[in-house]
């Protein structure tokens, strides 16, 4: 083959490979996992939703994606995941209709900023529970976090937001830790490396990447104690003093800590027919999502709507409305 011929067929080439590059960043871009979409017929040219949920090694996101499943199999509706920092970077996302449907805890739903935000509540969900995990055989109370190198989640987190108020509670200065602002994935790295000695989880049960951790290494849970709990559930209401079960964790012993609930909410402009079929899908199905996740056999329909900071959604109104009725 002459010279001149191979050439062209590499230039061809070339923008071949240039323009399948593009079409890919085109259809799944950074930070969204992308679903295939159904038929024009099933959806109407229905808007596609997109649900923020959180860290891929949280439980909100594969929460988001069995719920996505269901809105695919039910609703004839595209449905994307987008990953996230979670609760607080959640409601910018939602009340900017960056994405229509998001979860959040009720303490980041509470804050002065979130509630000038405009977004509205579809359904109360199961609990985050707090786990503060060390890998350190020296560490067993939150007064031994003194000196020490701690993760305490991402900024715009909710386990950001319910670590500082712990510290906080346990007369644990910033100045008198190192801390840091890693993600699930990143804590749990830390921890294993060693560069971190102590790293704050808020999530349901159980977080998978603290599973997998417990499975590699010997670890522990730092109890929160009674007195604690206790103050902050009088200061702020909604977090209630619980435990971690010995079951939860193949080496983790029973550990008392703090839970808050989950909410899932979207944006005032999403059609109400549509946030009603949201939530009616949600419960008519709950069964498939107790079967895909552990957590969700702890949302409760008599429990939805209460404890939650914010107006419900219309739909969701009418929803409940009916099934109370």
């Amino acid at each position: 083959m002459k010279t001149g011929t191979l050439i062209k067929i590499l230039v061809l080439l070339i923008f071949l490979l240039i323009g399948c590059m593009k079409v890919k960043q085109e259809l799944f871009p950074t930070g969204v996992q992308t679903v295939p979409p159904p038929s024009e017929e099933l959806t109407g040219r229905q808007t596609p939703l997109v649900i923020a949920t959180g860290d891929m090694s949280g439980v909100y996101f594969p929460s988001g994606e069995a719920m996505a499943d269901l809105f695919r199999k039910y609703n004839g509706k595209a449905t994307g995941i987008q990953v996230t920092n979670a609760s607080i970077q959640n409601t910018k996302l939602v009340s900017q209709k960056q994405a229509e449907l998001g979860f959040s805890t009720v303490d980041a739903l509470a804050l002065p900023e979130t509630k000038k935000r405009k977004i509205l509540a579809l359904t109360g969900l199961y609990s985050n529970f707090i786990h503060i995990v060390t890998t350190e055989s020296d560490i067993h109370t939150l007064e031994d976090l003194r000196g020490k190198r701690v993760s305490i989640g991402t900024v715009g987190s909710g386990t950001k937001l319910m670590a500082e108020r712990i510290l906080k509670a346990a007369n644990l200065a910033s100045y008198e830790m190192d801390l840091s602002t890693l993600s699930f994935t990143q804590s749990a790295d830390a921890l294993r490396n060693g560069t971190i000695d102590v790293a704050f989880f808020s999530s349901g049960l159980p977080n998978p990447v603290i599973s997998e951790l417990d499975s590699k290494m010997k670890i522990s849970l730092i109890p929160i104690p009674k007195p604690i709990a206790k103050s902050l559930h009088e200061e702020f209401g909604f977090y209630t003093p619980d435990e971690i079960s010995g079951q939860t964790y193949a080496g983790i012993k029973r550990t008392p800590t703090l839970a808050v609930k989950n909410v899932l909410f979207t944006y005032p402009d999403l059609p109400k027919q549509e946030a009603y079929q949201i939530v009616k899908t949600l419960y008519e199905h709950l069964p498939e999502s107790q079967n895909a996740q552990p957590e969700a056999r702890e949302i409760n329909l008599s429990e939805a709507t209460a404890g939650i900071p914010i107006d419900f959604h219309p739909g969701a109104k009418q929803f409940f409305k009916e099934i109370i009725h």
